[in-house]
């Protein structure tokens, strides 16, 4: 443990700046450091002089906190030589306000989601019944209150879909996304949402922007591998397709989506496999693909 002037100093300071923004618990483990330092070092003149004072300063201080008045009505003193049993008591003190912070956490958190699961039920309630301005009013305090809870707009958002509320759907999935963008649940769902809007565009980079974020997956590759040969963009299909087929050889769907996007791009539905492509010349042929 540095016990040097300089470090006893910046314990006491450290103390005052807490104390001073109500941050109580902080404020009392910085304290006791002081006093424990001071407590173990050689400290002596002056500067012993100007600690204590800045001492007494913190811990008068720490006394006007009305959490420490209740906890310690008989005050507290700092006296030189005695500082391990005040930096002692400080410990237990900040032990003991420690505990009760986190089981008035717990119990927070607890009442909290006790809250938002009624709201949820409301919400989903109303949907049922068919009131979607009502069941809009509940699932929006939930967002309120708990927005911070992992999965929540997700799961709102999922609710509006399977109610047929896609546009409702979209706003709480795309929050979703902005709030936790390494949580992929919502990507698959929202990119329905856009299909299901006639929003096609929409949808694809959606699902792009899952793939960059997670990596090569068969379903959403096959997607976007049937959106690019419906719009004749058979490279794009192609390399979607091969992507599904890395990932699965025996995806029939692959199999057959990388055959008709093969066939524009080399002339032969089998090109795709070759190790060496050859370019394809001339233009390509007109041929009808049945998707």
């Amino acid at each position: 443990m540095d016990t040097s002037p300089k470090t006893v100093r910046e314990h006491i300071a450290r103390s005052k700046f807490f104390i001073q923004r109500k941050d109580i618990l902080k404020g009392l483990k910085s304290l006791a450091l002081a006093l424990e330092s001071l407590a173990s070092g050689q400290i002596f003149g002056r500067e012993r002089i100007e600690i204590d004072i800045l001492m007494e300063e913190a811990v008068r201080l720490l006394l006007e906190q009305d959490a420490i008045k209740a906890a310690f009505p008989n005050g507290l003193a700092h006296r030189k030589g005695k500082e391990r049993e005040l930096a002692s008591t400080i410990r237990n003190a900040a032990l003991a306000l420690e505990t009760f912070m986190d089981k008035a956490r717990v119990e927070g958190r607890r009442q909290r989601l006790l809250e938002l699961d009624e709201l949820i039920l409301n919400g989903q309630a109303e949907l049922d019944q068919k009131h979607p301005l009502e069941a809009r009013k509940f699932f929006r305090r939930a967002a309120e209150l708990c927005g911070d809870e992992p999965g929540l707009y997700a799961d709102i958002g999922n609710r509006f879909m399977l109610a047929g509320l896609l546009a409702e759907a979209v706003e709480y999935l795309q929050k979703s996304i902005e709030a936790a963008p390494a949580d992929m649940r919502a990507y698959g769902t929202l990119a329905q949402c856009h299909d299901a809007l006639g929003e096609g565009e929409k949808a694809e980079e959606v699902l792009k922007a899952a793939l960059r974020r997670f990596g090569p997956m068969e379903a959403l590759n096959l997607r976007l591998a049937k959106g690019a040969l419906e719009r004749r963009e058979w490279a794009e299909a192609l390399a979607n397709a091969q992507a599904v087929l890395k990932l699965n050889p025996q995806n029939q769907e692959g199999l057959r989506l990388a055959a008709a996007a093969s066939e524009r791009v080399y002339g032969n539905a089998q090109g795709y496999q070759r190790e060496e492509q050859p370019k394809p010349s001339g233009p390509a042929r007109e041929i009808k693909i049945d998707l």
